[in-house]
């Protein structure tokens, strides 16, 4: 009999899996803070090539609007090859995330005692869905044409008020109805993606070829069942709240020297980690969920042995 998940348990099982799985979770927040930190050292160092000997980008920086308009326009070529140093690394960390992701799907799913064995489930399920999740990424690329499309008509429609809002209430406004129609959608994207992983690692076939319909009845599964999105959604709310938090108390409280910019780097690490157990936490309580979820039989293939001819 299926066995019917509240929000509680949900939340319940993601609390016990960070911090059952702490030893995953920094291991992979590690990953992630080597991939943030090689990009930000090799944009410091193009934009030390136009704007150290320029002391109008300190201006900029601390929030000197005229300053910032003049930098941009004096370093064009810098900030593009710093836009397509952002954009090899966001490339370099999708790829690398399939197989992050799936391994910490396929350790959350088969729970693994010890270090040892946690590494080996690690590895061996992050090898093993790497294609399929793949696959999944081209399988959602109509949602997120769809998404940019929702964006682009809903930004279209309001594009005027924002040009002429002249108070902040007339901003929010438009702002508002510019944004939520495509992120709402964007979240429903996500939240299908990330039940069709589970559904995936669950079945433990790393040739399985039908991700599409994998896909298919993700979709149908995730509208019939608003706890997913709920859920989903509350995980997503907490980031950001977690995120503004930070922003709100660093506000006004400048870091000057290596002292503070050491202390500001600390500081923003444990956000950004504090930030993962909430993302990791959210992934436990999927999986949790989605081992009550019916999951289609095995295709059993029968091989026929031909009869040997007896001389």
């Amino acid at each position: 009999m299926m066995t019917r998940l509240g929000l509680g348990d949900m939340w319940s099982a993601g609390t016990r899996a960070v911090g059952r799985y702490t030893g995953t979770l920094l291991a992979v927040f590690v990953v992630q803070s080597i991939v943030a930190l090689a990009c930000m050292i090799a944009i410091s160092a193009v934009l030390a090539t136009t704007f150290a000997r320029l002391p109008i980008w300190d201006e900029a920086v601390d929030g000197d609007l005229v300053a910032l308009v003049y930098c941009i326009r004096h370093g064009k070529a810098v900030l593009y090859a710093s836009a397509g140093i952002i954009f090899g690394a966001v490339l370099l960390w999708q790829l690398a995330s399939w197989f992050l992701v799936g391994g910490i799907y396929g350790v959350l799913a088969q729970r693994p005692e010890g270090r040892g064995d946690t590494a080996r489930c690690f590895g061996a399920s992050g090898t093993s869905t790497y294609l399929a999740y793949a696959r999944l990424a081209l399988c959602s690329l109509p949602g997120w044409i769809l998404v940019l499309f929702v964006f682009g008509m809903c930004a279209d429609l309001v594009g005027k008020r924002l040009i002429y809002a002249l108070t902040i209430p007339q901003l929010l406004g438009p702002l508002a109805i510019a944004i939520l129609p495509g992120l709402f959608l964007l979240h429903i994207m996500w939240t299908i993606t990330d039940y069709a992983r589970v559904e995936l690692s669950l079945r433990h076939e790393s040739h399985d070829p039908s991700v599409v319909m994998t896909y298919v009845r993700t979709v149908f599964y995730v509208l019939r069942r608003p706890i997913t999105l709920v859920h989903a959604g509350l995980g997503w709310l907490l980031f950001i709240v977690v995120s503004v938090g930070y922003a709100y108390l660093a506000h006004g409280h400048p870091m000057y020297g290596a002292e503070g910019a050491v202390t500001l780097f600390v500081i923003r690490q444990g956000v950004a980690l504090a930030r993962s157990a909430i993302r990791f936490g959210v992934l436990g309580g999927q999986i949790e969920l989605g081992k009550t979820r019916t999951l289609p039989p095995r295709r059993i293939v029968e091989v026929k042995a031909e009869p040997k001819n007896v001389a």
